[in-house]
């Protein structure tokens, strides 16, 4: 558990150009004085390059925190559906039952899912499951070239016997949690001391965990570069 955070540090004030105050000021001196104002304005650019590059938010300052911290890990995959509020439920329309029914792995690319150009705009929400009980089936489908897209990708739903099961059922019923991704910075990181709502997430199909340690491609991997590399995750789970 840590006791401190890293806190920003204050900008460097870049002073203004100081214009002559008499017009009848000699030439030599006018000159004199816009040497000094940009040399003066040129080393405080220098200064807060240099602030930028030190309070950088790097692997190596957070690495401590994040190896401290008291978050779980979820050994989860994280899918998505998309949802517009507007849309009318109805299990027979197709917009809805893309909304309401069917899902996709989080990194699956938008072209591989055959599906209108506007839905792009829809709030796209994130879930891990639980646990899938025995008498409900988790099925796919690749999806098919529609809407000029190229599909092929691997489209998700739930089902009892033949009969599709709607994602907010499955949240009721506890199958699937709700999370949101937080990215670190330096005013969030007390989130790291948060188990009850905050969590790790990384996907054992392409991390795997043995003896302690996290590898990644068959190579050992530190949490910071898992991070950094956009394979570990923080979450808020709702």
């Amino acid at each position: 558990m840590f006791k401190r955070f890293f806190s920003k540090k204050r900008e460097v004030e870049i002073p203004e150009e100081i214009k002559s105050q008499e017009k009848s000021q000699p030439v030599e001196e006018v000159i004199i004085e816009k040497v000094e104002n940009e040399a003066t304005e040129n080393e405080a650019v220098e200064n807060k390059e240099l602030e930028t590059e030190e309070t950088k938010f790097e692997p190596n300052k957070i690495d401590w925190l994040i190896n401290d911290s008291i978050l779980t890990f979820i050994p989860r995959e994280l899918y998505m559906h998309y949802w517009d509020s507007a849309t009318e439920k109805n299990l027979q329309d197709p917009s809805w039952q893309n909304q309401g029914v069917f899902f996709w792995n989080n990194n699956e690319p938008f072209e591989r899912k055959s599906l209108p150009a506007f839905f792009e705009n829809y709030e796209k929400k994130l879930f891990v499951f639980n646990e899938v009980p025995d008498y409900i089936s988790l099925v796919s489908a690749k999806a098919i070239p529609w809407f000029g897209m190229p599909g092929e990708g691997d489209k998700y739903c739930l089902r009892y016997d033949e009969t599709p099961i709607t994602i907010e059922e499955a949240n009721k019923l506890n199958i699937i949690n709700y999370v949101k991704i937080v990215e670190l910075n330096y005013d969030n990181l007390g989130i790291l001391n948060d188990r009850d709502n905050y969590a790790f997430l990384f996907n054992p199909n392409e991390v795997q965990y043995q003896n302690q340690l996290f590898y990644l491609n068959g190579e050992k991997i530190s949490l910071a570069e898992l991070y950094q590399k956009k394979k570990l995750f923080v979450l808020s789970v709702e």
